[in-house]
C-alpha cells in the first residue's frame, strides 16, 4: 500500500435546459484542454453521470483534476487560462459543486 497522497479536484456540472450536445462536447473539450495550459494539473478525467440512483440533483458531469500539492491546486484556480474557462462554461452550466479532498488510504 503507498503512503503517496494526492489532491483531488472534483468538479461536477449541470447544464441550462438550451445547452446543446455541440456545447457540452465544447465544455468537455475546453476543460480537458486545461491539462496542457495549466502547469500543475497531474491527471484529467471526466466522464457523465448513469447512476440508476436518481441522486445527482441535475449535476450530468464529473470532471476530476489531480494535483500534488495545495499550493498547486490554487495556482490552478487562479491562473487566467481557468479563470477564463469558469468565464466562459458559465452561459452553459446551471449548476456546479465542487469539492476537493486529500486521497486517504483504504481503513481496512
Amino acid at each position: 500500500m503507498s503512503d503517496e497522497k494526492a489532491l483531488r479536484h472534483v468538479v461536477l456540472f449541470g447544464f441550462v435546459a438550451t445547452a446543446t450536445v455541440a456545447d457540452v462536447a465544447e465544455v468537455v473539450r475546453r476543460f480537458a484542454a486545461l491539462r496542457d495550459l495549466v502547469p500543475g494539473i497531474e491527471a484529467f478525467e471526466w466522464g457523465r453521470n448513469n447512476s440508476p440512483e436518481d441522486l445527482n440533483h441535475g449535476l450530468t458531469h464529473c470532471f476530476t483534476l489531480t494535483f500534488a500539492s495545495t499550493d498547486a491546486r490554487d495556482a490552478y484556480l487562479r491562473d487566467p487560462e481557468h479563470v477564463a474557462f469558469a468565464d466562459w462554461v458559465g452561459a452553459f452550466v446551471e449548476h456546479v459543486t465542487v469539492v476537493d479532498y486529500w486521497t486517504a488510504a483504504d481503513p481496512r
